[in-house]
């Protein structure tokens, strides 16, 4: 059953972990005397590593290898018998066409991200200064990127409603047709990349802001001097100034698009007709409503595949950039 497929695992576990402890209680009753001032030094150095390092063991690395242990599995949750299958998941995942509208879907999705990183560059170069004015538009702008992505998912699912929505009202009111935000598959993925963009535009502004002030005056002083107009001044120094920022920017946005879950699962629930099936819901609804956890550990290392692909890329082109800079 589950407890005896689990247990060489945490058994495992407990070894390496009971193992580190030993060594280090060993360690640690030697007199001072019998202990080089080199492995005194080590053994300091690992005492502050050890809690760290062994949460992450425990709560990181642990889980990760459980769950490509569950992949290679027939792993049902109300099945006792969790019979070894080998690759027979990820084979069946090929030939698994909603899964692949998933990924899609998914692909699709990221699309918003290049769009988010103009807007919120041009948002940190219009609130660049000290003003309270501007103080307040950045707090303003900012607040969406640090507050509960379920409350903001309730809120604007009642402003999109096709019935009673604050948005269709006003468009109403000036005579035109409501719109189907979240209930036609023409418009719902649309509108969850819309609301995403809106999340992630502060905290971008603000990336950029901090990147923006660590190119130095100097260079636009001088720029000026020479006769450079500001679409010069920023094609030459604030987009070379800003390459790392940007690089940083879009791998990380990348990756979360990619990781999307709490719009969909609040807002369309991966509808209508599977339109926002995006990956990581698909994989929640495989393993905690068809209980398929087999399956659904497979697809978290597809998706896991996917992303590490897709970052890859984004370093081999900023490298062969730098090569042929």
């Amino acid at each position: 059953g589950y407890e005896e497929t689990a247990s060489p695992a945490i058994a495992l576990a407990a070894a390496a972990l009971g193992s580190v402890l030993l060594v280090s209680l060993v360690l640690f009753l030697l007199p001072l005397s019998a202990r080089p001032r080199a492995l005194r030094r080590t053994l300091a150095a690992w005492g502050f590593v050890a809690p760290a390092a062994t949460l992450l063991l425990v709560f990181t690395f642990g889980p990760l290898l459980f769950s490509l242990w569950i992949s290679l599995h027939e792993w049902h949750l109300v099945d006792p018998a969790h019979p070894f299958t080998g690759l027979a998941n990820y084979r069946g995942l090929l030939a698994d066409g909603s899964w692949w509208s998933a990924i899609r879907n998914t692909v699709v999705f990221t699309v918003h991200v290049p769009f988010a990183m103009a807007v919120a560059l041009a948002l940190a170069l219009l609130t660049r200064g000290s003003r309270r004015a501007v103080r307040w538009a950045r707090l303003a702008l900012f607040l969406p990127s640090i507050t509960s992505v379920v409350a903001i998912a309730v809120v604007w699912k009642w402003l999109l409603n096709d019935g009673y929505g604050l948005l269709n009202r006003a468009l109403e009111g000036v005579g035109l047709d409501s719109v189907p935000w979240l209930t036609s598959p023409d418009t719902a993925l649309a509108s969850l990349m819309a609301i995403s963009v809106w999340m992630v535009v502060g905290y971008q502004m603000v990336v950029f802001q901090a990147g923006l002030a660590a190119i130095p005056r100097d260079w636009y002083d001088a720029a000026r001097v020479d006769g450079a107009g500001p679409l010069q001044r920023f094609r030459h120094i604030t987009l070379p100034g800003l390459r790392h920022t940007l690089f940083f920017v879009l791998v990380t946005s990348v990756i979360g698009s990619f990781q999307v879950f709490g719009l969909v699962y609040v807002m369309t629930e991966g509808g209508p007709l599977g339109a926002t099936d995006v990956a990581v819901y698909h994989i929640y609804r495989e393993a905690w409503e068809f209980l398929r956890f087999g399956n659904a550990a497979a697809m978290s290392w597809i998706l896991f595949a996917v992303v590490f692909a897709a970052t890859w890329l984004h370093f081999r082109f900023l490298e062969g950039r730098r090569a042929h800079a």
